[in-house]
């Protein structure tokens, strides 16, 4: 099968993963409901994206049809260049909405959501399938209550298994490409590595989740405090306090799935069964007898999240981390010294001493026979050194003249970059490579380029994003392309500067935008501009004091998503940071309160009784909203015409609402 043979219903999409939109769909040939999965093939690790999905396919599928427990994969494959998966469609709320809804919840009930998780993961961690020739294990690494559904069936299903790292047989650890922090192992935070023990910590979290109704850092929720959290977490600040309602048995278990070294945690998903089964018969779990209170003293980061305790926790804790007894455990630290090694001295053999006469005189004592000595072959060696000499020079000629070239043409591409702007940066970086192709050790790009490349690279970005801080901004996205390849070339030169990471993503957020309205409408549309919002997110946190992709992100949220409030929270963002809002604000704001007030007016037109009233009220509060907004910029724009517009639904409105009061 293909891509066209599954149809999109509705434009939003009902789930979002760490690399994939899910949508609803149905199978066009029999009409079957499916959930359909698209991985764009765009950004960075585009290519590394879908090969994990495609892997996390095809094990998804294998394991479905041998343990259930997630959703069946009827197809996958490639739609362009972007990746699809299409998958059994879980009717249901999640872990996460259940939560969100209802609070915390009952020990009882936790211990048993957290038990058919350990049975998940037992036979996930134990499944095994070659893939291409090559053996593979399962990590799952993104565990999380948004990815436990709970159908009223009671056949609960774990979700985005599509992400799931695929580890080689013969490897412990996987690279790290998707993630939530807020359910990550530290020592996964520190190295982006993982193994099964990631999703032992993730489960640690959502038991304490369920348990309290919020997470171990509830301070530190939403996505600006996210290097805040991530630093506690890789700390080990003090976690909230579990509730007192919570049995002792239960917290025994918490704290330790979530002490923060490796080696003290449960060493596999079948000790964690056999303690949540023993707390749900009333006997005394194992973890009661050392953690039963939370472990969450700082420890020093480079003993416990050394590389080889991250890679394979032993059976039995290290001498130099090991649980004190009683019924505190601390986790704590001592030095492990290596014996000093002594240089070993080569032995040599004894000189004769000389022998002295009666008289005291020294006389020398002949050895025993000597060696002949070995013949010299001079004229040998001198052609062996002639021969090398000679290859030295002309080595060394060769590097100065090439090196005397490359300086030339350096020289003439310094004069060239003058002219590096928002049209020329793809024809530069093509004149730059041809001056690299000459140098081996580049020094005269170093010391004669390089200085002044960089800035005016920047010099480059920094133009095309000032120019949408104007109210009318005249750049679109040919320069927008050519800004985000120039600070990518800038990155090179200082790949750790955050604040040019930011400009990057900034620019990188605005050409997905233009690409998502070429597209029109569709599913790629909204893919392309959610992908535009994740760019403008992650330029938001690699700089938190720039306003840039917070103007992007209130242009997406209007205009592709129709999300009004989130807009309005974008711009006071942008506001707080020391962005003046303008009249293109305003009517951006009006705008969405103007779409969003005629599709509730829209959805008023079916309804009856209460329902239609509260819609219509709705409505009402939004025209009045756009009034205020466009009548003081009239002047700007479509604001005028808008305004009429808004004034007469308005009019047409409140008539509804007279009506229906004197019905009622």
């Amino acid at each position: 099968m293909a891509r066209e043979d599954y149809q999109v219903i509705g434009s939003k999409p009902i789930g979002r993963g760490a690399f994939g939109t899910v949508f609803a769909a149905r199978r066009v040939n029999d009409d079957a409901p499916v959930a359909l999965k698209i991985v764009l093939h765009s950004g960075e690790w585009g290519p590394e994206r879908i090969d994990a999905e495609r892997k996390g396919a095809i094990l998804q599928e294998r394991f479905a049809r041998t343990h259930g427990m997630v959703p069946q994969v009827y197809d996958c494959g490639l739609d362009g260049d972007d990746f699809y998966i299409a998958m059994e469609f879980i009717d249901g709320p999640s872990l996460e909405t259940q939560l969100r809804q209802g609070g915390a919840l009952p020990p009882e009930e936790a211990a048993g959501h957290a038990l058919w998780l350990c049975g998940f993961l037992e036979k996930a961690h134990a499944f095994s399938s070659v893939v291409e020739g090559k053996s593979f294990r399962v990590v799952h690494t993104d565990l999380k209550p948004a990815h436990l559904m709970i159908p009223a069936s009671g056949e609960r299903k774990v979700l985005d298994f599509g992400i799931a790292k695929a580890l080689e047989e013969s490897r412990e650890l996987g690279t790290d490409i998707g993630r939530t922090i807020a359910y990550a192992a530290p020592e996964r935070l520190v190295s982006d590595q993982v193994n099964p023990h990631a999703d032992f910590w993730s489960l640690g979290v959502m038991l304490y989740e369920m348990v309290c109704g919020h997470r171990p850092y509830p301070h530190l929720e939403g996505p600006r405090f996210r290097r805040e959290l991530e630093h506690a977490i890789t700390s080990n600040a003090q976690r909230a306090a579990l509730p007192a309602s919570c049995p002792a048995g239960l917290k025994a278990i918490i704290n330790k799935l979530l002490v923060f070294q490796v080696e003290h945690r449960y060493r596999n998903a079948e000790a964690i069964r056999a303690d949540l089964e023993a707390f749900r018969r009333g006997d005394v779990p194992s973890a009661v007898a050392i953690y039963e209170t939370p472990a969450t003293t700082p420890v020093k980061r480079s003993a416990a999240l050394g590389a080889a305790a991250v890679a394979a926790a032993p059976a039995e804790a290290s001498p130099a981390t090991t649980p004190r007894p009683g019924p505190r455990a601390v986790a704590y630290t001592t030095p492990a010294t290596a014996p000093r090694r002594i240089r070993e001295i080569p032995p040599t053999d004894v000189r004769p001493r000389p022998a002295l006469d009666a008289e005291g005189e020294v006389h020398e004592v002949a050895s025993a026979e000597p060696a002949p000595a070995a013949p010299v072959k001079r004229r040998r060696r001198t052609v062996i050194r002639h021969f090398f000499n000679t290859v030295a020079m002309t080595v060394v000629v060769f590097i100065v003249a090439t090196e005397g070239v490359a300086w030339l043409f350096a020289e003439r591409f310094r004069e060239t970059m003058a002219t590096v702007d928002e049209r020329t940066v793809t024809d530069k970086r093509l004149a730059y490579a041809a001056v690299d192709r000459w140098a081996l050790l580049d020094i005269g790009l170093k010391l004669r380029v390089h200085p002044r490349l960089r800035p005016a690279l920047v010099s480059v970005g920094d133009r095309v994003i000032a120019d949408y801080r104007r109210e009318e901004p005249s750049m679109g996205p040919a320069e927008w392309t050519q800004a985000y390849r120039a600070l990518t070339w800038a990155r090179e030169f200082s790949p750790r500067s955050s604040v040019l990471r930011s400009k990057q993503l900034t620019a990188e957020g605005h050409v997905a935008r233009f690409e998502a309205q070429a597209e029109s409408r569709g599913s790629r549309a909204t893919l392309l501009s959610e992908s535009a919002l994740t760019k403008f997110r992650d330029a938001a946190q690699a700089d938190p004091a720039s306003f840039d992709p917070y103007l992007g992100m209130a242009r997406i949220h209007v205009y592709a998503l129709s999300d009004v409030d989130a807009a309005a929270a974008s711009v006071e963002e942008a506001e707080q940071r020391g962005y003046t809002p303008g009249r293109r604000e305003a009517a951006l704001l009006g705008d969405g309160y103007l779409r969003r007030a005629l599709a509730t007016r829209r959805s008023a037109a079916v309804l009856t009784g209460d329902q239609k009233w509260r819609e219509l009220t709705h409505a009402r509060a939004d025209f009045e909203r756009c009034v205020v907004l466009f009548d003081p910029i009239v002047a700007f724009g479509n604001a005028a015409a808008n305004l009429e517009r808004c004034k007469a639904q308005l009019v047409q409105v409140e008539r509804q609402l007279d009506e229906g009061s004197k019905e009622s």
